[in-house]
């Protein structure tokens, strides 16, 4: 009875974690009840303020009733639905091509260059990116190996629409949104539409590579201001130069208002959501005198909590009552879905060629709304409004925005400017988000992933070999451990069946009384030098192995170091390039494909992945010849460990059928390392005397630990019974 309650405390918690990693952190479609309740976009975002923008999505404005010096007015008016923003009659003012207008235009490239790594497909539509292509990043492992053949002059290069890529996955008000698009600029506290004109017009024309201007006219028609904005490109970084020229003699006070980083791409078989957005805050000058450091673990949200607060009509991303109360300065800020990132910062000095860690003036004001709702739920959108800029009579004036569009990969953000100096390695979070966040024990994986790399760089030079390694390890450091505990569960049984004539004798004394029977039990217990919870010991082993689980599961889902990495060096692509198997060790190991999917509930069937299959067989010969010896049985005793010893074979497998190949490579091969190492150990228990006082050691931690708690439970029990009569 006693192994039949430590097996099934065994597979209950480890099938409650396993569980909650893969269905609590919040599956893609999580959000759908949220899409038919919530009203429209145009009616879940803040006010825009503007007369002029019959043309442009809604987005988050300083409303044209207030001016550039008042903030606080502005402030109030911007947290107040468009519904509630008095009608305030204010001059029209609009923006038109300085030259002919344009489409589109490249910048960047070309993506075949050794050295390339992104390219940008601009947008005469604010201003903006329409999408921005990855030069040696994929969306399969398939394209990825044609890609690297290509590099090595062995075929031609997939087409671009293999390739990885950021780009507007959603509408406001029907509307497409090029990222970082101009929406409008704050021209002496009147809003001007820099998005569209009436009828999907272009407002902005081409002016140089990679350069847009337009110009800003009063209602005579008359030129007030000239905008330009122009984009380069430096590795993963972008850079944006805004300039305002001023072309009517006068000064002009202006603020840029603009898209942000809003929700990426949902990554293809992502099980599920953990997009982010991510702010990185530098402490106050009191508790950071240098202004050195920038702290972005509790200032930045998942994605679930945006989606919360804005339905609690609470639109300010930053600054929060939280940053202002503690006085923190925005650096920078990002959105993130698995392995990717897009975020802004203030760029680089023109001088000193180096990174501020201070977002303003490129960044002062960030909002969020709703875009059109969609069948996962409402897209989420924000809005950023620049410091204001005083343009000088005749002069001009400009602003630099800095943009990391890449991987979420260590190398990049520790290593490479400006990425490192701002800190931006802290997009990367290992936790699956939701319920299970707690679970995935995040400093563990920061320190998986390190130990993996360095298995991987100098050992063997392989993820999947780098991966066995690890249990190999794993498995030696917790053998002392594993070894104790089952000589103890051996231990227990063989005593339980010596004293079972004393036990049955106790039964009949005190058959009414169980209060009195536990106590006389104890009693035989200590007299015997017999240790009642001893075989929980064996729990241990499995409960310390359950951390590295969760931790790995983390890593081989978020790392992007293991995204498409294939095991044992590709060997079954050089077998047959089209064979997927174990072609990503961070996703299933797909060893056949079917030609259709399955939807099964827990999970889509869509190919026959064989390391889960091979797991639940190790873990059924583990239950069939590695059972420590244990006391006779009764018949229903027998048909619960039947039960047990079923469930685990078959309930793992299916809970991880679909979880990354790298995950249930290792379990499996810890479970078959396990398998043997409990026969050894077996073999040696059966050498041994184990009613001998001291045989194979002794208590052990745990047992110690819960008969001890047990002896003062009993006690505080007692007592209170005595008391009570």
């Amino acid at each position: 009875m006693k192994r039949t309650i430590v097996t099934f405390v065994v597979v209950a918690i480890a099938t409650a974690l396993v569980f909650a990693i893969i269905t609590g952190g919040g599956r893609p479609k999580g959000e759908a009840d949220t899409a038919s309740q919530a009203a429209p976009a145009s009616n879940q975002s803040p006010s825009t303020g503007s007369t002029n923008e019959a043309a442009a999505p809604a987005a988050t404005a300083v409303p044209a009733a207030t001016t550039a010096t008042d903030a606080t007015a502005a402030a109030a008016a911007q947290a107040a639905p468009a519904a509630t923003a008095p009608a305030v009659k204010q001059p029209v003012w609009q923006a038109k091509p300085a030259a002919a207008a344009s489409g589109s235009m490249i910048v960047g490239g070309p993506l075949t260059d050794a050295d390339a790594r992104i390219q940008l497909e601009l947008t005469a539509r604010g201003a903006g990116i329409a999408r921005v292509l990855f030069a040696h990043q994929w969306k399969t492992a398939k394209a990825r190996v044609a890609a690297e053949r290509a590099m090595a002059g062995k075929g031609e290069f997939p087409s671009d629409d293999e390739r990885y890529r950021l780009e507007p996955i959603d509408t406001i008000v029907g509307q497409s949104v090029p990222l970082l698009a101009v929406n409008s600029l704050m021209v002496d506290g009147i809003a001007v539409n820099m998005f569209a004109a009436a009828g999907g017009a272009p407002i902005w024309a081409a002016a140089g590579d990679g350069a847009f201007e337009t110009v800003v006219h009063d209602e005579a028609g008359a030129p007030i201001i000239k905008a330009r904005r122009a984009f380069t490109v430096s590795g993963h970084e972008l850079r944006i130069t805004q300039s305002v020229e001023s072309l009517d003699g006068k000064e002009h006070r202006v603020r840029w208002i603009h898209y942000g980083p809003g929700d990426l791409t949902l990554e293809s078989g992502s099980l599920m959501d953990i997009r982010r957005f991510m702010i990185g805050a530098l402490l106050s000058e009191k508790r950071d005198p240098g202004q050195s450091i920038v702290l972005s673990n509790d200032t930045s949200m998942v994605r679930s909590s945006v989606v919360s607060q804005l339905e609690a009509g609470q639109w300010d991303l930053w600054p929060t009552a939280a940053s202002t109360a503690d006085q923190r300065t925005l650096s920078w800020f990002g959105t993130t879905n698995r392995y990717f990132a897009l975020a802004i910062h203030s760029g680089l000095d023109n001088e000193k060629g180096i990174p501020s860690l201070r977002a303003a003036p490129a960044v002062e004001r960030i909002q969020a709304q709703f875009g059109d709702p969609v069948a996962t739920g409402l897209p989420i959108f924000t809005v950023v409004t620049s410091g204001e800029q005083v343009v000088a009579p005749g002069a001009a004036a400009s602003m630099r925005l800095g943009v990391y569009a890449g991987p979420l990969e260590r190398r990049v953000l520790l290593d490479e400017q400006p990425m490192s100096t701002l800190g931006m390695i802290g997009m990367i979070v290992y936790e699956m988000g939701g319920c299970c966040t707690f679970c995935t024990f995040s400093w563990l994986a920061n320190g998986l992933v390190v130990f993996l790399g360095l298995l991987h760089d100098w050992v063997v030079f392989d993820w999947g070999l780098a991966i066995i390694a690890l249990t190999i390890l794993v498995r030696l450091a917790l053998h002392p451990l594993t070894r104790s505990s089952q000589i103890s569960i051996a231990r227990f049984s063989k005593q339980m069946a010596s004293l079972k004539p004393e036990l049955d004798a106790l039964q009949k004394r005190f058959p009414g009384d169980k209060a009195r029977m536990q106590q006389e039990q104890m009693r035989l217990y200590r007299e015997k030098g017999m240790n009642p919870l001893g075989c929980l010991g064996g729990l241990a082993p499995m409960v310390l192995q359950m951390p590295i689980w969760m931790a790995l599961y983390a890593v081989l889902y978020i790392a992007f170091e293991l995204r498409q990495q294939p095991a044992f060096f590709g060997v079954f692509q050089a077998i047959s390039p089209d064979w997927a198997f174990l072609n990503d060790l961070s996703a299933p190991d797909r060893f056949i494909a079917l030609p259709i999917s399955v939807n099964l509930y827990l999970f889509t069937l869509e190919s026959i992945n064989l390391v889960p299959l091979l797991m639940g067989v190790v873990f059924w010969l583990q239950q069939k010849y590695s059972a420590p010896p244990t006391t006779a049985l009764t018949p229903e005793q027998e048909q619960q460990q039947k039960i047990m010893k079923v469930m685990m074979p078959i309930m793992f497998p299916i809970m991880l059928y679909n979880a990354p190949s790298g995950l249930t490579l290792y379990i499996a091969t810890s479970t078959f390392i396990g398998f043997l190492e409990s026969k050894r150990i077996r073999a040696q228990i059966e050498t041994m005397d184990l009613l001998k006082a001291g045989e194979g050691g002794g208590k052990g931690l745990f047992g110690g630990a819960f008969a001890r708690a047990l002896e003062q439970a009993q006690a505080k029990a007692q007592a209170k019974q005595r008391g009570g009569r």
